[in-house]
């Protein structure tokens, strides 16, 4: 694959905008989820349901207010599968419904992820840790904030046409990308991480291993995201190991680094307009 197609270029250069910086907000997903020693979820319909009930929290009220039909509709999902999906996650302590009355529209809260004891082969609580993002700091729980408009009901979807296209794999390479992604200290996803060269894609062993794929698999996976226009890769300047600004709005000086990262085109306007990114923002091409 050419990846020179995929590069930001002087001509895109117009005014408009290359990037979707969206006001829709942001989700989380918890990081511990995605790992070498963590299973899978049961299925692809569980893990895309859980990611949707993750897009659909409520942080005001601290939960999950979703009528059944709405979800089914939504996901695509028979009454069957989604009680299965939904007695998976609270049996395995992802969340806790918090009220059973049939006349009442589904409520649930999300649970601290559990932690998972590959010897006994099950999920151990861990909802004495309160699911705020404090807390999961605190405690070392790592979360990835997500843009809302990156994932889609489309992609959740339980359909033919959506499970070839948002694989497993496709979904844990595409979140992972944006756990890795920091705007402020590298301009989009961190090139240790990801390494973009001329004309090829190399992957830190420790983010293909948290995939459970090999680096071959992750880089095509990666490259068929490029395709989709979820990611760009654009050129950046580094002084001193700090990310200055764009390589095509920088102006050459001496002691400049310059290397390729990729950067999300689902970018979350609360990330762009921070502090951090206050010196930086005019160099940055979004």
């Amino acid at each position: 694959m050419n990846l020179n197609s995929f590069k930001v270029k002087p001509e895109h250069l117009t005014g408009v905008n290359q990037f979707n910086v969206s006001t829709n907000g942001q989700f989380i997903i918890q990081r511990k989820i995605f790992s070498d020693v963590y299973p899978d979820f049961p299925d692809l319909k569980t893990f895309k349901l859980y990611i949707y009930l993750c897009k659909s929290y409520e942080w005001k009220y601290q939960r999950v207010k979703k009528a059944k039909a709405q979800i089914q509709l939504d996901l695509k999902l028979s009454r069957n599968e989604l009680n299965n999906a939904l007695d998976w996650l609270e049996v395995n302590y992802f969340i806790a419904r918090t009220n059973s009355h049939k006349q009442q529209m589904y409520q649930t809260e999300l649970l601290t992820a559990p932690d998972y004891d590959p010897f006994t082969n099950t999920y151990i609580s861990c909802n004495s840790i309160p699911f705020y993002t404090s807390n999961l700091k605190q405690r070392n729980q790592g979360y990835i904030m997500v843009p809302a408009d990156a994932v889609t009901n489309k992609m959740l979807e339980n359909t033919s046409t959506a499970d070839r296209t948002w694989t497993y794999t496709k979904l844990k390479v595409y979140l992972l990308l944006y756990a890795n992604c920091w705007l402020s200290y590298f301009g989009g996803v961190n090139p240790e991480s990801v390494q973009v060269e001329i004309n090829s894609i190399h992957v830190d062993h420790s983010f293909y291993y948290n995939v459970k794929k090999s680096e071959k698999q992750v880089v095509n996976t990666i490259k068929l995201l490029l395709s989709m226009g979820l990611f760009k890769i654009v050129k950046v300047c580094f002084v001193k190991g700090e990310y200055i600004g764009d390589s095509l709005l920088v102006s050459t000086r001496k002691g400049i680094r310059e290397c390729y990262v990729l950067r999300p085109y689902h970018l979350s306007a609360k990330k762009v307009n921070n502090k951090e990114l206050d010196s930086k923002r005019g160099s940055m091409i979004l």
